[in-house]
Order: structure tokens, then C-alpha cells, then sequence
């Protein structure tokens, strides 16, 4: 029987999610154990199409019954780990699927090739596996797979030559080595030579190594399903690999080239591997915890050589916050900032975590150049969506072409990256932002902490457990009516432990998500309310227009300024600090500019007011007409 290759991706998922489910629902598996045997049976599959002997034995034949098709299965299953050994090793070793779901499964993939390879156009080779990887290990660990589209813009980026060594030390399934394997393919041209040289090259110069053991397992597979060697994967923890055969590859100073996406998953506290860091004692003279990311940014750094290239996805905290401002110094004194590509917000949302993400490519270096430049950019669109659709629009290529041409409009000064790193701090279109902001040739420019006190005096709700408080969250800001609708919570039932008070006339101002302009004066007739503390408090000092700053405030200018100084991983917000000292123009007759803007807002709420009259008039002739009712 000939196998066909699957038509298309949409067809792929569907029989994949099928052979997912079957197993799924016939043994109760929890995701990660029906993967596991999932993975066993395209195992079986895929060396039953590729071994050297036909004909095919994992066909069920007509009238066969399940017990007799699977005792062949997993016959053939032992021979495939004997074959190829380190895959599925101890507990793994043998299937663990009834007989009857190894017969469901190998149903559904009845008349279709797991090794075939460019069918239209599209990779089947390998993406096949790829595909029911991500849903089953979304979280686990902090780990989260990065989408191809990125993967394949940043082995792009860095270039890796065939001669050079290409490291991943948090793999995952091996992503980052795959592609390399597959950009240096394109430069090879006769397919029997591409297939030797290519396992010869990911035999060499492949390397990674992951913490979990079924994460490990599912790399060499993939590295397999691609047709490469995956001898130089290793189940390890990188950050204490020093006494393992990985050390015989990979040592400091002696890699070409680091790939890697690392493990954002809280603190590490082991102190035998924090006493290793440098970055784990250098901001507090003595050794404490550290996030993860942190310890392997510098492992990243200690392991190239002089020359050597790496590119990392970094959470957005990395670049911008002040807290890990030593960490930025450290690569600048120890590397050559490439470049910088700052993510959509939503760019891990498929791969289960809404992390913000940044692209950082550095250079080793003992001497960092003075005064190069680095490129700077932020992407909105990487070619898929939100949902993990594909998405025709792609700035990638066009992204990478302006790297290598160096876009003069891109290049960003190193001097100028002293306090933050994060590419929306410097790209061209903010910079004039933040100028404007600076430098003002008619009006003086004052902080908001000059224009008047910040309340930060803070209230416990517990310590008012029978008192009705009028709570404001974020979502209590009506932003169009720009109306405060306070929810009457009662002190014990209220989540947080801390709240600010607001009275009629401060001005309360959303510090998450800027760029929604959650910014309100506090009505007369509202009384005092209690706001959380992502509000921010400003209480304007005497002569100071409270329209005219409030004008100020809610302007796109201001909300974007705000959104530029934001910083966060997992939702953006600008510090306290930070909004005290940004500064807004304050001319000499601000009042009379406040009376202006006051007059112009209540033509405008006028207006808001006469269209939705309009709306219920139309809203009530359409119903007339419906009841018979209108008669002219």
C-alpha cells in the first residue's frame, strides 16, 4: 500500500488531534501521558517507514483483529529502540496503549506517510510531531515553546556557518536546533549529499540540553522525525552541567553560537548553583536568589568565545526594569549588544503564557567597541495571530533585511542605552515622544510631582471589616464617559490589602495598561472613594488648572509618554516614580487654557448627548413599526 503525504496543515492537525483524543478518552490520560504514547506509536510508524527492509508492517490488514495488529506494533516498536537507542529508555520503553486504541490510532493514520516531506510546499517531515508538542507542555516547568516564525527570524539573524557549533541549553523540542539544521540545508543542493551532510552536521555541531526528561525525550524524537542526529541531546539542568559529558562539548568560552528561549519559572534558590553566578551576589556584595533567566543569561554569555553569537528571548523585565538594571550593565561590559526586537505583547499568548517577550542578540566580547550602534526595532506583526492563526503579514524578512543593510533610521547609540535596553524606549517614533516632552521652545516643562502631592497614604480594608468602602478598579473607569462607577464592597470581603483614598477633585490615573487612559477627576457628587493601588493619586496644588492638566493627561501624547515609560511581563505598567517625574507643559495662563479645553469638553459630551437621543429615537420608531404602532 502507498502511503500519501498529508495535503495540508488543516488536515495534519485534525488527524493528529484525532490520534491525541483516542487515546485521551479510552485510558483517562491526563495530556502529557497520552503524548507519551502517542509519541511511541508515530515512533513505530516513522521506522517502519524508513527502515532499510518493506514491506510496511504497521498497516492493519484487512479483517485483522486489534490483538493481532498490535502485538506487531509493538514488536516493531522494540525493534525501533533498539535502533535507535536513548529515546525511550526505562519506564518509557514499552506501550502502554490497549489494543484496541493502538488499533484507533493507526486508523487514523491508515493511509497517510508520517515521513513524507514537501508536499505543496509545506514540511510534513517532522511537523508532524511538532504539532501535538506545544499543547501538552504549555506551562510545565515555566517552559514555553517559541513559535517557528520567531525560531526561524532569529537562527536568521545570527547565521550560524556550518563549521560552527550551535547550542540550546534549554531546548525544549529542540526548535532552535532544528532550524539551524534547516537553513544550512538550503545552501546544500543534491538530496543525497543534503541528508548525509546534514546528519553529519547535527551530529557535530547540534547540541542542547533540558531539565525535564520527557521535554529531553521529545527533542531527540524531533530531531529524529527531522532526519538528524540527536546524540547531542542531553537531559540536564545547564545551570550545574560542569561534571557531565555535556562539558565535553560545551565549556566556557568555547561555543560558537547560543540559541535559546530560557525557562522563566521564578527563583532559583539552590545555593550550589547560585554560588557559580556572579549575577546572583553582584548586586547585594553576597549570594542570594535570582530569576532563572538571570543565572542563564550570564551561563549565555560565560559559554561563547571571544566572537561568539547569541540570540535570546528575554522577558520584557530583563531590559527595562530598574531593579535588574546590574544585569544590563553586565552585558555591557561583557558583550557587544547587537540588536534588540521588541515582540508583540501577545507573541507567547499561543504557546500558553502572556509573558512580554523581547529578541536580544549579542556578541561576545572581553572589549566592548566604543560608540557602535545597535538596531532597534519592535514588530507587530510575525506572521500568525494572537490565536496561533496564520497571518499573511510578516515583518520578519523585511526586518531582517534592514539589519544586515544597518537602517541608519534603526541604529540607536550604545551610549544611549544607559538605564533601559527595551527597543519601544528607543525607537525613532518615541524618541521625538519623549523630546517633546523634554524640551519645550515656548512653555516651561514641570513634573507632575511640582504640580502637585501624590497621595500615597494607604488604607487596610480588613482593619474596616463591617464598613461599606466605594471601590474603584480598573474597570470601574467608564474611559469614553470618563465617569467613575464605584462597586460598594463591604471592608472583610475586599481582596486587597491595601487601598489609596481619593476625594472630589484629585485626579486619579490608572498606572496598568496606559494606553487605555483610565485617567478621572473625581466627581463633587462621588464623595470620597477608595481606588487600588494601580491608581495613582495626584492632588494639584493651588493655581494649577485641574481641566488643563487633566486635558493634559488624557491626551494620546501623554497616555503613549506613559506607555513608552511602562515596564512588566506580564502587564505593562509605569512605576510610580517614574509618572512623578515625567513632565508636561504648564504655561503662565493655564487657567485660561483650562476654560477653553472645560468649554470645548462640554460641546463635546453635548454632542455625545444629542447622537444618543438620535440612537433612541431610531431605536423606538423600529420598534413602533414592528408592533404597528406608527402611523405616519
Amino acid at each position: 500500500m502507498k502511503l500519501l503525504p498529508f495535503p495540508d496543515e488543516t488536515e495534519l492537525d485534525t488527524v493528529t488531534h484525532r490520534c491525541h483524543t483516542l487515546l485521551w478518552e479510552r485510558h483517562g490520560y491526563d495530556p502529557a501521558q497520552a503524548f507519551d504514547e502517542f509519541s511511541k506509536l508515530l515512533f513505530t510508524r516513522f521506522y517502519d517507514e524508513t527502515k532499510s527492509t518493506p514491506p510496511l508492517q504497521s498497516i492493519i490488514q484487512f479483517g485483522e483483529s486489534p490483538v493481532s495488529f498490535a502485538s506487531r506494533v509493538k514488536a516493531i516498536f522494540r525493534e525501533a529502540t533498539k535502533r535507535h537507542k536513548g529515546i525511550f529508555v526505562g519506564e518509557s520503553s514499552r506501550i502502554r496503549a490497549d489494543d484496541f486504541a493502538i488499533y484507533q490510532v493507526f486508523q487514523a493514520l491508515a493511509e497517510y506517510s508520517v515521513s513524507g516531506t514537501n508536499t505543496n510546499g509545506f514540511d510534513v517531515k517532522g511537523t508532524v510531531y511538532e504539532k501535538v508538542i506545544g499543547n501538552t507542555f504549555r506551562g510545565e516547568l515555566g517552559q514555553f515553546f517559541t513559535h517557528r516564525h520567531i525560531v526561524d527570524f532569529m537562527v536568521r539573524m545570527i547565521r550560524p556557518e556550518q563549521s560552527e557549533i550551535v547550542y540550546d541549553p534549554s531546548c525544549g523540542s529542540a526548535g532552535f536546533l532544528i532550524a539551524s539544521a534547516r537553513i544550512q540545508s538550503e545552501g546544500i543542493s543534491k538530496k543525497k549529499l543534503s541528508e548525509k551532510r546534514l546528519l553529519d552536521y547535527s551530529k557535530h555541531f547540534l547540541v542542547g540540553s533540558e531539565i525535564n526528561e520527557r521535554t529531553a525525550r521529545t527533542a531527540k524524537l524531533n530531531m529524529l522525525m527531522h532526519g538528524l542526529d540527536y546524540s547531542g541531546i542531553h537531559n540536564i539542568n545547564a545551570l550545574k552541567a560542569e561534571s557531565s559529558d555535556l562539558c565535553k562539548r560545551i565549556s566556557p568560552g568555547m561555543v560558537d553560537i547560543v540559541l535559546a528561549n530560557p525557562p522563566f519559572a521564578g527563583l532559583e534558590k539552590d545555593e550550589d548553583i547560585l554560588e557559580k553566578f556572579d549575577l546572583s551576589n553582584g548586586r547585594f556584595g553576597k549570594t542570594t536568589a535570582v530569576t532563572r533567566e538571570v543565572l542563564f543569561l550570564e551561563l549565555i554569555v560565560k559559554l561563547l568565545k571571544e566572537g561568539g553569537r547569541a540570540g535570546i528571548v528575554v522577558p520584557q523585565g530583563i531590559l527595562s526594569n530598574s531593579k535588574l538594571a546590574y544585569v544590563r550593565e553586565y552585558l555591557r561590559r561583557n558583550a557587544e549588544i547587537l540588536a534588540v526586537v521588541e515582540l508583540p505583547d501577545w507573541a507567547f499568548i499561543p504557546s500558553g503564557t502572556s509573558v512580554r517577550g523581547s529578541l536580544l542578540f549579542i556578541k561576545r566580547t572581553s572589549k566592548p567597541p566604543s560608540g557602535y550602534g545597535v538596531y532597534m526595532t519592535k514588530v507587530g506583526h510575525i506572521g500568525f495571530t494572537s490565536t496561533g492563526r496564520a497571518d499573511v503579514r510578516n515583518e520578519f524578512p523585511s526586518e531582517l533585511k534592514d539589519y544586515e543593510e544597518h537602517a541608519r533610521s534603526k541604529i540607536v547609540p550604545i551610549a544611549d542605552l544607559q538605564l533601559r535596553f527595551d527597543a519601544k524606549f528607543h525607537i525613532e517614533h518615541n524618541r521625538k515622544l519623549l523630546e517633546a516632552f523634554e524640551k519645550n521652545p515656548v512653555y516651561k516643562l514641570v513634573p507632575l510631582r511640582a504640580i502637585g502631592s501624590f497621595n500615597v497614604e494607604r488604607y487596610s480594608p480588613k482593619s474596616l471589616p463591617h464598613v461599606d468602602l466605594p471601590l474603584v478598579e480598573i474597570g470601574d473607569i467608564d474611559i469614553m464617559g470618563q465617569n467613575i462607577r464605584p462597586t460598594i464592597v463591604e471592608g472583610r470581603a475586599c481582596n486587597y490589602s491595601s487601598l489609596k483614598k481619593a476625594i472630589p477633585g484629585d485626579i486619579v490615573i490608572s498606572r496598568r495598561r496606559a494606553y487605555r487612559g483610565a485617567i478621572v477627576r473625581v466627581p463633587r457628587d462621588l464623595g470620597e472613594i477608595f481606588v487600588i493601588p494601580e491608581f495613582s493619586v495626584l492632588r494639584l496644588h493651588q493655581g494649577i488648572d485641574p481641566e488643563y492638566v487633566l486635558s493634559v493627561l488624557q491626551s494620546k501624547q501623554f497616555t503613549e509618554l506613559m506607555t513608552v515609560y511602562s515596564t512588566g511581563e506580564m502587564s505593562s505598567r509605569i512605576s510610580e516614580r517614574d509618572l512623578q517625574e515625567l513632565k508636561i507643559p504648564l504655561p503662565d495662563n493655564n487657567t485660561e487654557i483650562g476654560a477653553a479645553l472645560r468649554k470645548m469638553r462640554d460641546e463635546i459630551e453635548g454632542h455625545y448627548s444629542a447622537i444618543a437621543s438620535l440612537k433612541r429615537l431610531k431605536e423606538n420608531t423600529i420598534m413602533q413599526i414592528l408592533q404597528g404602532t406608527k402611523t405616519g
